[in-house]
């Protein structure tokens, strides 16, 4: 006689779950890189330490107060953003953010809450 733990197993084997998620993944990713190409809010973005690139990225607005302004960045996750990290974004602008806090539930990229230096 088959446990629940061994027929639940069967089920998501059979309903292919753990393909769908990862196709899933995959499709969130290729929107998001579709938008760094398209979109209005794509912008260069440069982590403030020595020998780093200029990577693209999404900026999108969360909120603007009198005492401050908070965006949300979405980068790839190969270039290693992290909580405490400060960047420049645009080139020359002069403008640096602190990356605040990550959304962890998101695995297609790198996507957190950021506020201006």
């Amino acid at each position: 006689m088959l446990t629940n733990l061994e027929l639940f197993k069967m089920r998501a084997q059979a309903a292919n779950n753990d393909r769908q998620h990862n196709r899933m993944v995959l499709d969130k990713k290729r929107s998001m890189h579709r938008a760094l190409l398209y979109s209005y809010q794509a912008a260069w973005i440069k982590k403030d330490v020595e020998d780093s690139e200029w990577v693209r990225a999404l900026i999108n607005p969360d909120k603007v107060k009198f005492d401050y302004d908070e965006k949300i960045v979405s980068v790839d996750w190969e270039h290693g953003f992290k909580p405490g990290d400060t960047f420049e974004w645009g080139r020359g602008t002069g403008s640096h953010w602190i990356i605040l806090k990550t959304e962890d539930t998101e695995l297609a990229y790198f996507r957190a809450n950021i506020r201006r230096c």
